[in-house]
Formats: C-alpha cells, sequence, structure tokens
C-alpha cells in the first residue's frame, strides 16, 4: 500500500483534536472548529471521511465505558506516532507495533501492565479494522504473542486496602444514623456514598448509577440490583447497618428534592444525584474519596474508591466467607480473578452475609 505523506501541521494537530462531528461541521471537545488537515488525515488512512472520535469508540464494545476511555487514549498515542513516522494504521506491522511499544516504554517509563493495557488497545482496534474491511490482519495480536514468549508479566503487587484502625476511623467520621444534629444533605449524602462502597465493595460505576428502583430495602433478606461490567445483573446482599441507613437516607433525599424544587422528584431515579437530578460522576467520586483519605490522615500509594473494594473483599475473607461468594458479590467474571487478587487472606467456613 503506498505510503501517505503527512505535513508538519497535520501530524501536530491529529493529536490535539479528538474530533466530534455535528450537522456537518467538526469541532473539539472545546467546541471549536477543526483544522482540516485533521479530517483530510483521517479521509487518507481510514479511507472514509465520517472516521471520528465516536467512530474510535465502537472499536471497544466488549469493555466498560472507563476501559474504553483508557483504550481510546491508546489508539490515539499511536496513531500520533504513526503519523510521524508517515506511516498508516493500515500498513501496520508485528515489526511497528512492537517498536511502537518499545519507544513508550523507554521514553515515557511505561510499567509492564501498561505495555499490556496498550496491546489490548491496540488489538481490539485492528480487530474492528478487520470487521470493517479496512485490514486483512491483526498485526499488533502478532506483537502480543511475540511479546508472551519472551514471558514479560506485570509484578503481581498486593491489594492496597484500609487498616482495621483507619476502617474504625473511617466509620466513625462518616456516621450518617442516627442522623447528626446539623448535618447537611450534601455532607450526608457523601458519606453514605462512600459507606455503601465499604459495605458493599461495588465499582464506582455500578454505585453512581444506582436506581431507586434497585433497592430492595424492606425486604427480610434486603439487596442491591447491580449492573456490573459487560451490562451482567447481580444481587448484592446489603447488612443491617446499611439497609437502616439507606431507609433513612431515602427519606431524607426525597424531602431535599422536594424542598429544592429544581426538578421533579418523583422523575429522578438516581440514588446519588444534586439538586438538578444529575447522577454523580466516576471523577467527582474519585475525587471525594481522595480527599476524604487524606482529611483522615491516610497515607496510600492509591487514594481512590477501588481501596475501598479491596477493603470489602479482604474483610469478607478474614471473616471465613466462602471465594465463590465474595466473586459472586464483587461480579468477577470467574474465581480465579477473584484469588489472584485475595489469594493472600482467601480461607473458607464462615456466613452468608457481609460483615
Amino acid at each position: 500500500m503506498k505510503s501517505i505523506i503527512l505535513s508538519s501541521r497535520m501530524i501536530h494537530s491529529l493529536g490535539r483534536y479528538p474530533l466530534k462531528r455535528r450537522a456537518g461541521r467538526s469541532f473539539d471537545r472545546n467546541g471549536a472548529s477543526v483544522p482540516t488537515e485533521t479530517l483530510e488525515f483521517w479521509r487518507l488512512v481510514m479511507k472514509e471521511p465520517a472516521w471520528d472520535e465516536s467512530r474510535l469508540s465502537r472499536c471497544f464494545p466488549h469493555v466498560s465505558a472507563s476501559s474504553a476511555k483508557l483504550y481510546k487514549r491508546h489508539v490515539w498515542w499511536f496513531i500520533r506516532w504513526l503519523a510521524a513516522q508517515k506511516q498508516s494504521p493500515l500498513d501496520g506491522s508485528a515489526l511497528l507495533v512492537s517498536a511502537y511499544i518499545a519507544k513508550m516504554r523507554d521514553m515515557r517509563g511505561w510499567s509492564v501492565s501498561t505495555v499490556n493495557l496498550s496491546h489490548a488497545a491496540l488489538v481490539s482496534f485492528y480487530d474492528y479494522l478487520i470487521e470493517s474491511e479496512l485490514c486483512v490482519d491483526n498485526p499488533a495480536r502478532a506483537a502480543f504473542f511475540d511479546r508472551r514468549r519472551s514471558r514479560q508479566r506485570a509484578p503481581k503487587r498486593l491489594p492496597i486496602t484500609l487498616f482495621e484502625a483507619e476502617e474504625k476511623k473511617l466509620l466513625e467520621h462518616t456516621r450518617v444514623f442516627p442522623h447528626p444534629e446539623g448535618m447537611t444533605f450534601t455532607t450526608l449524602r457523601r458519606f453514605q456514598l462512600v459507606r455503601l462502597l465499604y459495605f458493599t465493595g461495588l465499582r464506582v460505576s455500578e454505585a453512581i448509577h444506582l436506581k431507586l428502583e434497585d433497592l430492595a430495602l424492606e425486604s427480610t433478606h434486603p439487596t442491591l440490583r447491580v449492573i456490573g461490567k459487560g451490562d451482567k445483573e447481580r444481587e448484592v446482599p446489603l447488612c443491617d447497618q446499611l439497609q437502616q441507613e439507606l431507609l433513612a437516607y431515602v427519606e431524607i433525599r426525597q424531602a431535599f428534592l422536594v424542598r429544592h424544587r429544581r426538578c421533579q422528584p418523583d422523575a429522578v431515579a438516581w440514588l446519588f444525584c444534586d439538586a438538578l437530578g444529575a447522577p454523580f460522576t466516576a471523577g467527582g467520586v474519585h475525587y471525594m474519596v481522595s480527599q476524604l483519605f487524606e482529611s483522615l490522615g491516610f497515607t496510600k500509594n492509591r487514594m481512590g474508591p477501588h481501596v475501598l473494594r479491596h477493603t470489602f473483599a479482604t474483610r469478607q475473607f478474614r471473616n471465613g466467607c466462602p471465594p465463590a461468594v465474595v466473586k459472586i458479590w464483587l461480579g468477577h467474571q470467574s474465581l480465579a480473578t477473584t484469588l489472584s487478587f485475595y489469594e493472600h487472606v482467601a480461607e473458607g467456613g464462615g456466613g452468608l452475609r457481609p460483615a
């Protein structure tokens, strides 16, 4: 295939303007018009004028939204690098993909796990090009198998969790039931979300998309209906403490929405929403939890909400909960995934209610 000659301006603009098409025009995320050089690049490289960032999103239908966002970023980096080499993705080879990975590893200090993530993104990208009949083979997959033969594996690290003293400090600081006098609803809502993550081990994306209809709080065995990765549905049981807290929270939430009158309370489905009825964002929850940890004096390599998920799982294993049950509660696809994280604390026996 004939190589495509790109101008320096075209190469520079490629990485700056993730495209969005609207009414026959193209804009970046800030609403500014995208230079025609970037559009021309996609017309030349992908052989079709409609290729843009929304089209790129369709390359990753089998991963979560957060994973797809990371995959897109790695694909953009790869295509920018190709443009600097005056190459097209359609001319890709295993040698070219390996050269890119080696360059990024040396230049940016990529870890083995980041390299694996980039490879997975490129494999999915080329699979989509093959399905679209733009390519006949997958050079990223060939490069991936070459790396596997060299036995490059990410080092195994123990999950970051809270210590028992930190757990007690967190629960005492975020106590919401009975409702402390003088606590505003915004503080109550923030603390209740943190406690939900702590007592259920939900992923952030699962927690922020909970709706009132997903709660079965009046049942003898209270549960949450959760939509996890791959749109897989599961039920997560609630401990008695969290059941009481959520019953009280739902009533206070309703009163808050009625008082502010910025939206119709009955029309707001999200369990955790603002005065306008909009749900929380994953980034907002990550910032909220990290700030809370910092204010409590916790020092961890990672300070995000996933620490609460790891803490939940570790607590269940230490209380004797069977690994197969923890696997279901966490929404893991296989028991091997669960044990790969928590093998160091997994033990048999115990009850079947969350601790």
